[in-house]
């Protein structure tokens, strides 16, 4: 009985270690369940709507959160980093946008729906989501002021390169920042990191207020954008497609998730540090559907190819989330 007990004892640790290392992971999940259950509770205009509640809370208070605990130094030297950051954007907004290029001309000639492709064509050309990368990161335990730095330089650079872009994606001009409020941008994600830089710098550094050290609020902000996509993404109009559509714009996404992050890893690893190779890869290897969803209803109102052109901008998104997160995990320490 005792030799039973001796290996029962590093069992159950191991299996108690990967449940704490994938735990995120399966709460992702968990909140894909929940939304293929109750997907109108969650929506965009839902009766908790979504996209307000990620828009005027959550991303305020992630940036809040970070200006709290990320080192100001830091943060100011990742935004003097000019190598680091021309990397990220010529990463973002030209090597992503090209391969996508490639793998389009490639799939055409596999008679793959050419209207699902132009959807994947966009959303490669739009700038990375506010919130996803910082969360990962410190799933991770990546570098958290790189993120943050990276993330708000090349989504902000980004509504002034996207339109471009999609320029020869859409074959027509797109000005920039129409449909954009930059003000609201700025009050949701520059005003709250400055304010817990601020009260970093003047009230905790007293310890009048313990430090937040706990990850748990951001995931749980996470989750809650997780759970907003995940509706959208059930809800889609997908009545005019065929299964076979749908299930390779699944895995296209997948594969296409897969092999930009390979990509980064590969560029980056010869002359970044881990944590600072890793908070890279959380922030420009996942797009937001935002900027590009209010592109193509303009651009396909009422036009029959709009469910198929939209759908990428839907999947996508969700399946970045979902491989990031376990990819989060694995890589933690």
């Amino acid at each position: 009985m005792q030799h039973v007990h001796v290996h029962n004892g590093p069992t159950k640790k191991k299996q108690s270690e990967i449940l704490y290392r994938y735990g995120y992971f399966l709460s992702m999940l968990l909140c894909m369940i929940l939304a293929s259950v109750k997907p109108q509770f969650g929506k965009t205009n839902g009766i908790l709507n979504g996209n307000v509640i990620t828009r005027y809370f959550i991303v305020p208070l992630t940036y809040l959160e970070a200006g709290l605990i990320c080192d100001p130094k830091t943060l100011y030297l990742t935004l003097t980093n000019g190598s680091l950051l021309v990397f990220t954007m010529i990463f973002i907004y030209v090597l992503m946008p090209f391969v996508m290029r490639l793998g389009v001309c490639f799939l055409t000639y596999a008679n793959v729906n050419v209207w699902l492709l132009k959807g994947m064509e966009v959303l490669y050309c739009m700038p990375p989501p506010f919130n996803t990368s910082f969360v990962l990161c410190r799933l991770a335990q990546a570098d958290l002021s790189t993120s943050v730095v990276i993330t708000l330089v090349s989504h902000f650079g980004g509504l002034f390169i996207s339109p471009v872009l999609l320029y020869f994606v859409l074959g027509a001009s797109t000005p920039p920042l129409v449909g954009v409020n930059v003000k609201e941008t700025i009050y949701s994600t520059i005003i709250p990191l400055i304010i817990g830089i601020t009260i970093q710098v003047h009230i905790l550094k007293y310890d009048f207020l313990p430090k937040f050290k706990s990850p748990w609020f951001s995931q749980g902000l996470l989750l809650a954008t997780a759970y907003h996509w995940f509706c959208d993404a059930v809800l889609i109009d997908a009545s005019s497609l065929q299964a076979i559509d749908v299930l390779l714009c699944v895995l296209i996404a997948c594969v296409g998730q897969l092999f930009v992050s390979c990509l980064c890893w590969i560029l980056c690893s010869r002359w970044l540090p881990r944590e600072i190779l890793l908070a890279v890869l959380f922030s420009i290897t996942h797009k937001s559907a935002g900027l590009g969803s209010w592109v193509l209803r303009g651009a396909y109102h009422g036009s029959a190819h709009s469910p198929t052109v939209n759908l990428p901008l839907s999947v996508l998104p969700v399946a970045q989330l979902l491989l990031g997160s376990l990819l989060a995990g694995w890589l933690s320490p």
